[in-house]
């Protein structure tokens, strides 16, 4: 056999890389055989893909080469299915400005925890997508009044551990002026001839 099968290499597709695969087993892992009596044969062991994260894996195959009376050699290489590619951040996290409000703290901790209305996508992970943020705890900067803002970073991370970000401000604003709860009355007095 010369050459000798090839480990093979590839980026995860999602769906196991089937036709990569299939091509690489057709092709005997790239080896090459031949024999001077008669005309070779080719057959393998190619099982399942090993379970590692995500949709990739990787698998062992024994190609072997056998001539018309029997005799073969064998030839052994490694199909692997990598994840290097991050997720795709298909909506980025969005900044949000809030009035003033009692309500404001637990504004913030929905908007934390719908990551900033981000949303992700992974070929190899599907829907197995861990989402986190910094800083955390995101607590706001000491303005006037109650206000204040914070600017936070959410990071999607998939099975293989690719990390894609995305960042957004949350905003406490005060642009209400205060109540008048009691007006003004006007007031008469006699005068005391020194200005009262």
């Amino acid at each position: 056999i010369d050459p000798a099968a090839q480990d093979e290499l590839v980026e995860c597709d999602g769906s196991g890389n089937v036709d990569d695969l299939a091509a690489w087993i057709a092709n005997n892992g790239g080896a090459i055989a031949n024999d001077n009596c008669s005309e070779v044969t080719w057959t393998n062991d190619a099982g399942d893909l090993s379970d590692e994260c995500g949709a990739t894996g990787e698998v062992t195959v024994t190609f072997t080469a056998t001539d018309d009376c029997g005799n073969s050699s064998v030839t052994t290489a490694i199909f692997t299915i990598e994840d290097t590619t991050p997720p795709t951040i298909d909506v980025e996290a969005a900044d949000i400005s809030e009035e003033c409000a009692d309500a404001n703290g637990t504004s913030l901790e929905a908007w934390l925890a719908d990551n900033g209305g981000a949303e992700a996508s992974d070929l190899c992970s599907g829907d197995n997508i861990v989402w986190t943020y910094e800083p955390n705890p995101a607590v706001l900067s000491d303005e006037c009044g109650s206000t204040g803002e914070v600017e936070v970073t959410f990071t999607a991370t998939d099975d293989c551990g690719n990390t894609a970000q995305t960042t957004a401000t949350f905003s406490v604003t005060d642009e209400t002026p205060p109540t008048i709860d009691v007006a003004a009355e006007d007031e008469e007095v006699d005068c005391d001839g020194a200005g009262n």
